[in-house]
Order: C-alpha cells, then structure tokens, then sequence
C-alpha cells in the first residue's frame, strides 16, 4: 500500500493493530505488517522481508516513490494507492468522536490541510466546527502573507507562466497528456532578478504544490549517501504531490562534467549524473515542473539543457515600466487608476519585485503612522530624485539611440518597435544602463550568417559611433557595464572567431572551454584579441559610413526623441521608412577580403 509522503507512516501500523486486533491474538500471527523504510547510510536495509513474508497475509506500507525492497516485489499480489482522509473518513471520524457533522465545503478544505492540523482539528467530544472555522481564518492569514507577484511583471518568463497554467488545467482535466507539457525551465540572470519570487508565484496561479531546494541543501545532509537519499527525498515529495513546482537554486552549483578537476571531481561526476537521473524522470516525474535558478548559466552541464530536462531557457532581468507598473498595482491596488503611477513606475527603473514590494510596505506604514488611508504623495516621497541629465547630456543620449534605431532598419536586423530616452541620471543609484532603449524583435534564425554577425555588431556599436561622428568624441555611455552595447559587440565578435571559424583561420575552440565573460579570456586565447580588433574596427568603421550616409534620419529621430522620450508605432515607422533596407551580406561581402590586410596602428 502506496502512502502519500505527507502523512506519518508509523500511523498504519496502529490502524493494522486497530483494524485487524492483532493485540488480541499476539501469540498468532496471521497478518505480517510492515512499514517499508528506506536504505541506511551504508545503502543496506535494516529489516528482513522473510520475518514479515511468514505470516500467511502480509501488508506492507510505504511512501508513495519510495523504493520497495526487491523480495516484497517479487512476493507482492495487490498493490494500491491509498486516498487517506477522504470524505468517508472524515464522516466517520466526525461519528466516532462526536465531533458534530460538517458540511460539503469543510470536509473538502480539511483534505486539503496537514496532518498536524487535522489532529488539532478533531477532539474527543468537541465540535469540529468551530476549529474549522478558526482554521480557516488562519489559513487565509497565512495565503495574504505570501510574496505573490502576478506573472505579467516577469516579462517573458511570465507569459512562459501563462501558457504552463493553462496546460496543467488541461492535464488535470484529461485532456492534454503529460509529455505535451512543458517539464522544466532554466531561469538564469543577475542576483536580485526575482527568479525565487517567480517560482512562488507560478506555484500560486497554477495552483501547485511549491518545493524549493538547492544542492547546497541536500549536501547539509551529510556525505554522499546522505545527499543523494535528500535529493531522491525531495522529488519523491514532489511527485507525491502533483502538481508541483520544484524550484532548484543557484542550479550552477551542479558545475559542468568536462571541467571537473581536482579531488572532488568523481564526488561531482557521480552527483550530476544522479540529478540527471532525477531530472529525467526514469522512475516518472508526471505533474512535477522543475524551475532551476542560476546567476551563471555558461557553467551548466548542456545535458540539463536538453527537451525533456530543462528544455526551456528564459533571462529574468530586473522589470521594465510595464513590470513595475504592475508590481505596484499589486502590492498598491487603490492607485491603479491614477495616472502618476506610470511616471512613477518610470522613475524606478533598475528596481526588483523585492525592492517594489518595500517601497509600497513604507507607503502603507508611513499612512498607518498618521492614521489615514494611503496617498499617492506617499509614493512619490519614496522615489528617489536624480540629478536631470544636463541639455548636451540628453541630446548625446538621444543621438546615441537613434543611431541604433537607424542601423538596425538599415541592416534589416528585425522589427525596432520602440525607441526611449530617460532625462534623468540614474546612474548613482543602479548599475543599469538606464539612459535609453531601443527595443528591436529579431526573429529566430535557424543558422547566422558571417555578415549577419557583422551586422549586428555594427548596430551594437551605433550609439558609439553616432557620438564620434556628430559631436567629436565618445561618452561612457557604451561601456562599463555588463550588458553595454561594447560588451555585446565584443562577445559576438569573440563566438564568431572563436566557434564558428569566421576569423582568419578555421580552427576553433572547444566550445565547453570558451567562456565569453572570462576576464582572461584573451590572454589564454592570445590569437583571439587581433582577430577580435580587426572585426569590431571594420564594424565601427561600417557604422559610422552609415550614420553619415543618413545623417538626416539619425537627427530628425534624434530630434524627435528629445521632445517626446519615447517614439514608437506610427511614428516610429514615418522616421524610419525613410531608410533603404540593405541584407547584411550585401554590405559586408564587398569589404570582405580588406579584413584580411594589416590594420595600422
């Protein structure tokens, strides 16, 4: 008998001596009752099937995913699934106590609460009522305090969300079948992105059982057996209670299997093997959705990375105006129609959903402290005042944007749905690049091109290129920062040299050794750096022929962004219709072989 891992095991023994009054008949053991446990430390059993299997009936009760030992599975007739505490159980436990009779709706919210909680619920002579309706009241309690954030806020991990909560609606239904949804998700981004929030928050709006665990966890167990018997322990609990979402943090941790080194490299291989195991779902992991948090995703084994496992891969970055818009409505519902709140919700860029939900819990006390509701004045004093970017600082910005805009049309990169400047400088306060945004939708490519790569490396660098030619030098404003436009550019620059061969030379680097983000990467790679220069000069070069070629566009866009902030839809396409669109290929293949010649320095 199957028992679901949430309720004690050791209670069947007493319901088998209840049940069948073994106590009555000691010396006469017709019924053998076994409550399964698991492997010791050493991985041996510590108890016999024999001394149990010579009874002429034998039940043996186990944790539902628990392994059985193999004698039982050999000796085993019938096996069931036990349904503890269904309504029948509680009608006749409400009977055998005098507990009173309780409605349809009370017997279907005590299914649903912890062991514990049921026993405290039922006494002896007592209505159930009453401790019902006090239970309820606390379990409300309880679900108001947890940090919920609605999907929308998660950008494109949120609408992923979505489309999980509709599958599993379907699954419980009977209508979609297990393998057509999605089994898992990597989550990765800087610290602070809200990647635990979002997992709290799936579990919330599918309406599903939330585990959360790390490798750092289960290794506090104890050695190796300890860790792995914690690992197993907790799918078990997850399968047991389907649906459920397991998130797995700081998932990095696993480490990759061709860079082990040292000591401990066999203790790793036999740890990550275990985990795909477990990930796999060889012994079936139907109704369990698996959301790994990482802040290092290169340092992934790539076979978590497969479908089946962790097959979708989505970047959780802090959210954006419309994210925090929402998040605010959230945790602040009475400003939701007042129109500062989008300013407002402007003003915090660079802020997480943890930093939201504080700013608006000091809202709130500062109202409690004056003994009236909250105000929407309460909110502006909890924003930070910037310093305005001086008038030349503004129009570099806005140059800088709109020669992104300009490239990617000419380029023909994809469809540049926004372009947006921020007037003032944020940059005491986050390490965002908050000044401006251009925001374009590439379609996927199934292979990228040499010259596509060019492409996109010359847009990268627009921003840069648009302040040397139109106002005489270079700002910081495409630098210094993890995500700045120089540093994409570099590592584009970087992958086509050093993995697909479109350098000087074919040879490439073993992808599981090449690390964009390595700060020493061109000093273990020294043939990297020349071959790096020579394709982001030519870009930078290719860019700034252009922005010339159209300087008309970039000034026009550029004029239009420092009077409005933000240009998009209509008028966005009136400026760039302007512009002829050229393939990548076209506009880069002429200047091909010029690459292979010695720059002068």
């Amino acid at each position: 008998m199957r028992v679901p891992t949430h309720w004690p095991l050791e209670d069947f023994e007493h319901l088998a001596d209840f049940s069948f009054g073994r106590g009555k008949n000691s010396d006469i053991l017709t019924v053998g009752i076994c409550c399964h446990g698991p492997r010791n430390r050493k991985g041996k059993w510590e108890f016999r099937p024999q001394s149990y299997l010579s009874a002429p009936k034998t039940i043996v009760f186990i944790p539902q995913g628990a392994e059985l030992h193999v004698e039982f599975e050999a000796a085993v007739d019938w096996t069931v699934d036990l349904e503890v505490f269904d309504s029948r159980c509680i009608e006749g436990l409400c009977r055998f106590l005098g507990s009173g009779k309780l409605s349809d709706d009370d017997r279907e919210f005590l299914q649903q609460q912890d062991v514990g909680l049921v026993d405290s619920t039922f006494r002896r002579g007592r209505p159930a009522k009453r401790a019902i309706g006090r239970l309820r009241k606390l379990t409300s309690q309880a679900t108001n305090n947890k940090q919920i954030l609605p999907l929308a806020s998660f950008g494109a991990a949120g609408e992923w969300g979505r489309r999980l909560r509709r599958d599993l609606a379907s699954w419980r239904e009977g209508v979609l079948p297990w393998h057509q949804v999605d089994k898992g998700i990597l989550l990765y981004g800087p610290p602070g992105t809200g990647k635990t929030s979002f997992a709290k928050s799936l579990a919330a709006e599918c309406d599903a059982h939330f585990i959360a665990s790390s490798l750092g966890q289960w290794q506090s167990s104890g050695h190796m057996g300890d860790l792995l018997k914690s690992m197993y322990a907790t799918f078990t609990e997850a399968k047991a209670s389907a649906p459920s979402i397991l998130l797995v943090d700081e998932f990095d941790s696993f480490g990759h299997r061709a860079k082990l080194t040292g000591d401990n490299a066999q203790y790793m291989l036999e740890v990550i093997n275990a985990m795909l195991e477990a990930v796999d779902g060889a012994t079936g992991r139907e109704g369990v959705i698996i959301v790994a948090a990482s802040n290092l995703p290169e340092k992934i084994d790539p076979a978590f990375l497969r479908p089946g496992r962790l097959e979708r891969h989505i970047e959780l970055s802090k959210p954006d105006v419309a994210g925090r818009e929402a998040i605010l409505t959230h945790y602040l519902p009475e400003f939701s129609e007042d129109a500062a709140l989008k300013g407002i919700a402007r003003r915090l860029n660079g802020r997480s959903g943890a930093d939201l939900e504080y700013i608006a819990r000091q809202v709130r006390q500062h109202a409690r402290n004056e003994n009236r509701s909250p105000e929407i004045a309460d909110l502006e004093k909890e924003v930070p005042i910037f310093v305005p970017l001086k008038p030349d600082e503004f129009w570099r910005i806005c140059l800088h944007e709109a020669a992104h805009a300009v490239l990617a049309k000419v380029f023909d990169l994809g469809v540049i749905t926004s372009v947006e400047v921020y007037t003032d400088d944020h940059r005491a306060d986050q390490d965002d690049d908050i000044h401006g945004e251009t925001v374009i939708f590439v379609p996927q490519a199934t292979l990228q091109t040499e010259s596509s790569y060019r492409a996109d490396i010359a847009m990268k660098l627009g921003g840069l290129a648009a302040e040397e030619v139109f106002l005489g030098d270079r700002s910081t404003a495409s630098g210094g920062l993890e995500k700045g436009d120089l540093v994409g550019a570099t590592e584009l620059a970087v992958r086509m040299v050093g993995m697909f061969g479109m350098g000087k030379a074919l040879h490439v680097l073993p992808v599981r050794f090449l690390d964009t983000k390595d700060a020493a990467l061109f000093q273990k790679y020294p043939f990297l750096q020349q071959e790096v220069d020579d394709i982001l000069n030519a870009a930078f070069d290719k860019a700034r022929e252009l922005l010339k070629t159209h300087e008309n566009v970039v000034m026009s866009l550029a004029g239009a962004l420092k009077d409005k902030r933000h240009v998009f839809g209509d008028d966005l396409e009136t400026f760039l219709r302007q512009l002829p669109s050229h393939t990548a290929s076209a506009t880069f293949t002429r200047n091909r072989n010029l690459n292979n010649l010695p720059m002068a320095r």
